[in-house]
């Protein structure tokens, strides 16, 4: 295992030095994450976490720009249209891979337009409620909600969360829950703690303090094993829905036309950075998976994603809405 580590190491730092001089990256213009969510959310964590870090490997100001809205479409197409310099980074979530196959005019392909450098830290999905919510594990919600009509909120329409309630709930336990977009995860726990919603459909990595202080309660994670954030909350798969498995990445592209030397030295620099101990650390604790994917890769994930939500989406009825 340390044979590899160092492996992996000495790579990441061949690339930084072969694509960094080719590349001759204008580093006097800051570069701008431009991040898919408001602030407030696990994609905008991520985004802060990584920003300071990637300044101090490029020699470069880095601003951190978010551009909330149809759950990453707005930040995509900024991005997708922005010059191919390295000066213009998108950080965002498979929520935009959702709201690509939902949207009958997304004005964005993911596959053609962005060049995907790396994915990081992938969370859980949690389904959180109210200390004095009725019902306080996964089967006990269904049976809620089959007696009484409840609503839950997600980081907006075309949002994994969303989609994710919608087949949970709609396809596999046969109850209907009324959806409630929100800008982002953080504007959907603080209806939720404002009694406005019954639910919310949220990344963990928001709600993780939350629900450690007793403010809400967590009823299940959707990720296969319990999150070490929040080991009391149970999954899905093990409160009667055995192989449910989602999550949700944060992933890291750049216009399609970027230079290949200019996308390798982002790409090595984020990989870096992920790979950091003290990162991943950090990333643990606020209830991120620690893992990270190179681009190749995680361009081909997202290719296959694209694939599998477009048939859930299908299947649910969900095209054009």
């Amino acid at each position: 295992m340390g044979r590899m580590a160092n492996a992996a190491g000495m790579l990441l730092g061949v690339l930084l030095f072969a694509a960094g001089p080719a590349a001759a990256q204008d580093t006097s213009r800051p570069l701008r994450l431009v991040v898919s969510f408001p602030p407030g959310g696990g994609v905008d964590a991520v985004a802060r976490l990584f920003a300071d870090r990637m300044g101090a490997l490029l020699s470069q100001t880095v601003v951190v720009e978010n551009r909330g809205g149809a759950s990453g479409l707005i930040a995509g197409k900024q991005v997708a249209g922005a010059e191919p310099d390295g000066t213009s980074v998108l950080i965002a979530s498979n929520s935009m891979v959702v709201a690509q196959v939902m949207s009958a005019n997304a004005g964005l392909d993911i596959a053609r337009d962005l060049k995907a450098l790396a994915s990081v830290a992938p969370q859980a999905i949690i389904i959180t409620a109210q200390p004095d919510f009725a019902a306080n594990t996964l089967p006990e919600l269904i049976a809620v909600a089959k007696a009484r009509r409840l609503n839950y909120g997600s980081p907006g329409a075309g949002s994994v969360p969303h989609l994710l309630g919608v087949y949970l709930f709609g396809s596999l336990a046969g109850v209907t829950l009324e959806h409630i977009p929100f800008p982002g995860a953080a504007q959907a726990l603080t209806a939720l703690l404002g009694k406005q919603i019954d639910l919310a459909m949220v990344t963990l990595a928001p709600a993780v303090t939350l629900v450690a202080d007793g403010k809400m309660k967590g009823i299940a994670v959707t990720t296969p094993e319990r999150s070490a954030a929040l080991p009391q909350v149970a999954t899905a798969a093990e409160s009667g829905y055995p192989g449910f498995s989602v999550s949700v990445w944060t992933g890291f592209f750049v216009p399609a036309r970027t230079p290949k030397p200019v996308a390798d030295r982002l790409e090595a620099v984020i990989l870096k950075i992920a790979s950091d101990p003290e990162i991943k650390g950090k990333l643990t604790q606020l209830g991120f998976e620690p893992t990270h994917i190179a681009g190749e890769p995680f361009g081909r994930d997202v290719a296959a994603e694209l694939k599998r939500w477009d048939e859930v989406v299908d299947k649910a009825g969900l095209k054009g809405k």
